[in-house]
């Protein structure tokens, strides 16, 4: 855990120091994927937007590559169709407030076009499980004071586009996939839990960024 922190201070300060400093804002979207098909799941029904807000460092590393550290809040959430037998059928929200560190590269193939790719780290601020049970919606607010240790880390790999129509002007769009897997809980053992298991996290990132 501590080693996780000295990283994610390390690309804080990295930022500030940064040739380029800029502000990013942007759509983000979860989806998931794993070996338990014991609900019903695709990406209408699970669509459910959140958002992010950062901030970024560039350093020039070549005449092509650029050294892309990022600090950000991040609010994603994942939705569940749950059918457990004919007259139990549920809907599930889970919606997650995470800190995000992530170093990437920016590989430049035009002059406004890149390659992204690297990797990052969420840190679990807050979990919120909404589940409508037809009669009734529960809401339940856990926070992670008491959780200690990597169970509030998740590890990232990130690949994207970048395009820069001006000089201080940047759009980025992102895949990251978890590279810690998350088991189900509860409901039937279809509940997403922060647990080892073999579900699979997919996040899409949409966003713009002024550079300065």
């Amino acid at each position: 855990m501590k080693t996780k922190f000295v990283i994610s201070f390390f690309i804080l300060s990295t930022i500030l120091t940064g040739q380029q400093i800029g502000l990013r804002i942007g759509l983000t979207t979860a989806t998931i994927t794993g070996n338990n098909d014991a609900y019903e799941f695709d990406f209408l029904s699970s669509f459910s937007p959140g958002y992010k807000c950062g901030i970024f460092g560039r350093y020039r590393l070549s005449d092509v590559i650029i050294l892309k550290p990022e600090f950000s809040y991040r609010l994603y959430a994942v939705k569940q169709h749950i059918d457990v037998d004919q007259d139990l059928i549920y809907n599930s929200e889970l919606s997650f407030n995470t800190f995000s560190t992530d170093l990437n590269f920016d590989v430049e193939l035009t002059n406004s076009l890149s390659f992204v790719f690297g990797m990052g780290i969420d840190y679990m601020i807050q979990r919120k499980k909404t589940i409508d049970f037809n009669t009734e919606e529960v809401i339940i607010n856990q926070d992670f004071e008491s959780l200690l240790g990597d169970a509030r880390f998740d590890p990232f790999t990130n690949i994207g586009l970048c395009y820069k129509p001006k000089k201080t002007f940047i759009v980025d769009i992102e895949y990251r996939h978890l590279l810690d897997n998350w088991s189900t809980e509860n409901i039937g053992n279809q509940i997403l839990d922060l647990g080892n298991g073999s579900v699979k996290i997919h996040m899409i990132n949409f966003s713009t960024a002024l550079l300065f």
